[in-house]
């Protein structure tokens, strides 16, 4: 009997295990599952939350597994995507109120996070109940908390309710895992904890985590991305505001009397900008950020300096292929011919600033960065208006088709992942340039473009501003422990906000240099994991914080830089380039979980002994 845990049971874990049983084969199988949470939705898409937190991708982009017609098929054979599940399953699967809210989805709707679990719930159940009679499944409700070596090379994965698993191979798949109090936030705990305020830092919210938020009072929120939103959803809808229609804004906010003031800020000052509420047959991407172009600028390569200009062509050239195409009235010229000419030139230079003025004489209808990567004006005089009608634009661009020019420069963004993936894995970027400009700059920037909340979570929000609920701070928001409270500025807002109560609305990002997670924070303190580590000519060394993998099948690598043969690691922590993009509804979600169980199973059955 061959023996395999898997540590982490969310959609991760589930594809794996899927993959596992689909290349078990007639051989002889037991897979042990390890999480303390119920297996399938994992913590972000557990049953057991408020059904006011939502996905911000639409049920037709949620699906388990997009895999080739040619990938080896599993005992659960073609399991059907969520929007398939919600019509066929659902209404013999699901009761009460998340049954009511599952009739009223189409393909476009976002779902209720618990609507989404039970599908991932179902999934799960499924792969168990269809696994080959040679397979056997176990599953743990608790954590993996140690992992070391037999006398034999036989894995001992040691779990926090003080058994211990003896196993051939171990893949640790738990998702995004939480990371320790930065130096700040233990300084603010403690300054809270003197002087009687209450404190809350970063992390996933919920109900039972935010009841404690005073009513009525002003409360600072630092953050203003998807997780504000899920405070802001839970403290005044949560709590029994509602919100009716307005003829004049759209929706009004009905208070209950026991939401606080929200007062919120970031360093940008703005939310995520909002889901785009139609599609576009984009024409075929990429065209000019290919792996070939970028390597035709010299290896190693610098992002800002060499792949910027032709992520920029790229987003500027689906952009007026769509606005030629929609608007003829506008151009002065054909498409081919224009877009022939364009193909010639570099991005922002002189040439193409004369095509473009040239072929499309209105200067409001060329393509800029800031159709996109928008920001305050720093003359604005009114900040609660300026934010609130950057936010009504916001909505009224990503919902109407008359802006899809705009849409075709993101998708042309979005072709530009794929490469940047392949460009990442052969070791093209210069170690700065790849954490400095692409982890930390590109790619946050990226998830503020793309994975925006739902367009109704932001019409909620202007209405919201507009019955004093929230209160925009602007950004370069600061916040100051001092005189017994919490003092919050923005650099465009000149007075000082003050509140008893401070919200970190922001997640922090995960590190195996201060993971929470046990079983990792001590296989890296042994050496026998380790963030990777990229090393420029001049000595000078970066990471992400990102646990390192042999890159062709996903084991796990020591601090020595060699391979484990019988651990392996995949999901969002592990080193690579991990964007929206990433998730379950992609291809490459599927692959990376097939790779590393063929990898895992052919070694595996081909060495056990026991």
């Amino acid at each position: 009997m061959t023996a395999v845990c898997v540590v982490g049971a969310g959609p991760r874990g589930t594809s794996v295990l899927e993959r596992l049983c689909a290349w078990a084969g007639d051989r002889p199988l037991e897979i042990h599952v390890v999480d303390p949470l119920p297996p399938g939705p994992g913590r972000i898409w557990r049953r057991a939350q408020s059904d006011l937190l939502w996905m911000n991708s639409t049920v037709a982009d949620v699906r388990m597994f997009t895999g080739p017609d040619t990938a080896r098929p599993g005992g659960a054979g073609a399991l059907p995507t969520f929007e398939e599940w919600l019509m066929a399953v659902a209404p013999h699967e699901l009761s009460g109120e998340l049954a009511a809210i599952a009739q009223r989805l189409t393909g476009r709707s976002f779902a209720p996070r618990p609507l989404v679990g039970a599908y991932f719930s179902w999934v799960f159940d499924r792969v168990v109940a269809t696994a080959p009679e040679s397979v056997r499944v176990v599953v743990h409700r608790t954590r993996a908390t140690d992992l070391s070596d037999g006398p034999d090379g036989e894995q001992l994965v040691t779990l926090a309710n003080g058994s211990r698993l003896v196993v051939d191979r171990v893949v640790l798949a738990q998702g995004n895992f939480e990371a320790r109090a930065t130096d700040e936030e233990r300084e603010l705990s403690a300054f809270a904890e003197r002087h009687g305020l209450q404190y809350f830092p970063s992390g996933y919210f919920d109900q039972a985590r935010l009841r404690s938020v005073p009513a009525g009072e002003p409360v600072l929120l630092r953050g203003f991305g998807l997780t504000f939103i899920d405070c802001m959803a839970l403290l005044c809808e949560g709590r029994g505001g509602r919100f009716e229609p307005d003829p004049d804004h759209g929706l009004r906010y009905v208070p209950c009397g026991r939401e606080p003031v929200l007062h919120v800020g970031s360093r940008r000052g703005l939310p995520y900008r909002a889901k785009f509420g139609y599609e576009l047959d984009p024409p075929p991407l990429p065209r000019f950020f290919t792996v070939e172009a970028a390597r035709a600028r010299g290896v190693p390569v610098e992002f800002e300096r060499d792949l910027l200009p032709l992520l920029m062509k790229e987003a500027a050239a689906a952009y007026y292929h769509e606005f030629f195409r929609t608007r003829p009235d506008y151009v002065r010229c054909g498409w081919w011919e224009f877009s022939e000419a364009l193909a010639g030139l570099d991005w922002g230079g002189r040439e193409w600033d004369e095509l473009v003025a040239k072929s499309v004489p209105e200067e409001r209808d060329r393509f800029s960065w800031g159709l996109l990567d928008r920001h305050l004006d720093a003359a604005v005089e009114d900040l609660q208006e300026a934010i609130r009608g950057h936010v009504a634009d916001d909505l009224q661009r990503r919902g109407d088709p008359a802006f899809s020019p705009e849409l075709a420069a993101v998708q042309g963004v979005l072709s530009a992942v794929g490469v940047l993936f392949e460009l990442v894995e052969a070791d093209d970027l210069t170690p700065r340039s790849l954490v400095v400009e692409l982890e930390n700059g590109f790619l946050p920037m990226l998830s503020y473009l793309t994975s925006g909340p739902p367009p109704r979570r932001l019409a909620e929000l202007l209405a919201l501003s507009r019955a004093g609920v929230v209160r925009f701070l602007g950004p370069g928001t600061k916040v100051r422990a001092e005189r017994g409270v919490f003092r919050a500025t923005g650099s465009l807002a000149p007075d000082v906000v003050e509140a008893r109560c401070l919200v970190e609305s922001r997640l922090r990002t995960p590190s195996l240099l201060d993971t929470d997670d046990d079983l990792l924070r001590r296989l890296f303190e042994r050496g026998e994991c380790a963030p990777l580590a990229h090393r420029d000519q001049d000595g000078s060394e970066h990471t992400t914080g990102k646990i390192s993998v042999l890159a062709c099948d996903h084991r796990l690598l020591r601090a020595d830089g060699s391979p484990h043969p019988s651990r392996f690691a995949i999901g969002p922590y592990v080193a690579g380039v991990h964007t929206s993009a990433s998730g379950p509804g992609t291809s490459g979600f599927f692959a990376g979980s097939d790779l590393l169980a063929r990898t895992a199973l052919h070694t595996t059955l081909t060495t056990a002994t026991r």
